[in-house]
């Protein structure tokens, strides 16, 4: 009877106090919510024991806020670069591909809508948007030439950038080594250490590595007025080109808020995000005969770091070169080799003679690589 009777006693306290073991309350004057967990009665005083389920949080004055406007800055017109580049990640490309950098002559500017064709103009096909504005400039004094191989401390350049508002900074050599302030000078791929401003949108650049990524060729050749483009990834949209586009020219059209009409660049499409750099150090080893063997080193177009005790992968589906030998005064002949070297006759050495190698690769040549021998004595 006493269990009972105290069985009763408690349903009739919490019946009493209209809650039930379990029930969630808020109480006033303490923030947040509380689950009710027991009570008791003592001296005809009600005791609740509570659990915090949710603390309240503390009270605080709030304020209207401020209205924070977009800063009115003029959009200024799309600037447009267009180039092949060969992939920077190392990948093999199995179609040519083309860079679009994009930036505004003023500040506010921030995106364009791309169109590209490959037949001249006669269609055109949706390429999406630009990517972030990019660091574009022209050149306004050129470097000049120097070897490939060494830096080139005797030569700088000074770039003139589309606004204000782009600026360049140093590098040093790990970071560069990285892939740090890479750029496209005309047609060659730099890298520079310093960048030192000179007022009116103009830089010099000193500290360069020329030629990079197999585009030594283009060394020397660029002239006042030619392109200046800071290759970064996120400043650059990528279109991939049919195999059928080398050879021709790719077209693309832009246009963003404050063009009054489309922007327009063109590329030349060579193939060389696709086909393997050319042969370098091309040597020739005197033959007693009055013959000579002609050896050369190859390159490969996703080997572009130095790994000691490692051949470059040769990124291609076979070894293959297309020498051509062209003696002084005499009928020049073409050969294939699938090794690194080939031997010039007697006669075709007599009168001195211009070898010229090219690698076969998967989607063409390489660029060429030249050595002339002089008459034998």
């Amino acid at each position: 009877m006493d269990a009972e009777r105290e069985r009763r006693s408690i349903a009739m306290g919490w019946e009493a106090l209209g809650v039930r073991p379990g029930e969630r309350v808020s109480i006033d004057g303490v923030p947040g919510l509380w689950r009710v967990d027991r009570w008791s009665l003592e001296a005809m005083v009600v005791t609740l024991g509570c659990v915090a389920l949710a603390p309240g949080t503390m009270a605080a004055e709030a304020s209207g806020g401020r209205v924070l406007p977009a800063p009115d800055v003029p959009l200024g017109e799309t600037i447009l670069r267009a180039f092949e580049l060969v992939p920077l990640d190392g990948s093999l490309a199995a179609a040519p591909r083309l860079a679009i950098a994009a930036a505004g002559s003023a500040p506010g500017w921030r995106r364009a809508a791309l169109l590209t064709s490959i037949d001249g103009g006669v269609r055109w096909a949706g390429a999406g948007a630009t990517a972030l504005p990019a660091v574009i400039g022209s050149i306004v004094t050129p470097p000049g030439a120097a070897p490939a191989g060494l830096e080139d401390r005797a030569n700088s350049v000074v770039v003139e950038l589309a606004h204000a508002g782009m600026a360049l900074g140093d590098a040093d050599a790990a970071s560069r080594d990285s892939g740090a302030n890479l750029a496209m000078l005309g047609d060659e791929l730099i890298q520079f250490a310093s960048a030192a401003p000179l007022g009116a949108n103009r830089w010099r650049l000193s500290g360069l590595w020329r030629g990079r990524r197999g585009t030594e060729a283009a060394i020397g050749g660029q002239a006042a007025g030619d392109s200046f483009v800071l290759i970064e990834a996120e400043a650059l949209t990528g279109v991939t080109l049919p195999i059928e586009a080398i050879g021709g020219t790719a077209a693309v059209l832009a246009e963003g808020a404050g063009d009054s009409m489309g922007v327009e660049a063109e590329a030349a499409v060579t193939g060389a995000s696709v086909v393997p750099p050319a042969p370098v150090h091309l040597a020739a080893i005197r033959g007693g005969d009055g013959g000579a063997e002609v050896t050369w080193v190859r390159r490969s177009r996703s080997g572009w770091r130095w790994i000691d005790g490692v051949d470059a992968p040769l990124g291609e589906e076979s070894e293959r070169y297309r020498v051509t030998i062209a003696p002084a005064g005499g009928d020049a002949r073409t050969a294939e080799t699938g090794e690194a070297a080939v031997t010039l006759s007697a006669a075709e050495c007599a009168g001195g003679a211009t070898v010229t190698v090219r690698q076969i690769g998967s989607h063409g040549l390489s660029p060429p690589a030249s050595l002339t021998l002089e008459a034998a004595e």
